[in-house]
């Protein structure tokens, strides 16, 4: 997976990041998957196909609760440190 790095103050930010994301609960659910499709289609538009984003799950709320029995694992912290950057839904 290329993770975007953090070197000498500057980001490093590879031709596919791979970006975490939270899809959230209530309304995130619904538009999760359509900001992710717009966002996809800014990237296809500014870069001609030369970069591309590689969207991973990592779970809070109550779908993690679900899952896992925790509302904010320990995994989906240790994604955000590792990756740097992540979204999520409202």
């Amino acid at each position: 997976m290329n993770k975007i790095k953090y070197i000498n103050g500057k980001l490093i930010v590879p031709d596919q990041p791979t970006i975490p994301f939270i899809e959230g609960d209530g309304i995130g659910k619904d538009i999760s998957v359509p900001s992710q499709k717009v966002i996809d289609a800014a990237v296809e538009k500014a870069y001609g196909g030369s970069k591309k984003i590689i969207w991973k799950e990592v779970l809070a709320g109550e779908k993690a609760f679900r899952k896992t029995g925790t509302y904010l694992p320990d995994e989906t912290i240790e994604a955000f440190k590792e990756y740097l950057i992540g979204i999520k839904g409202p």
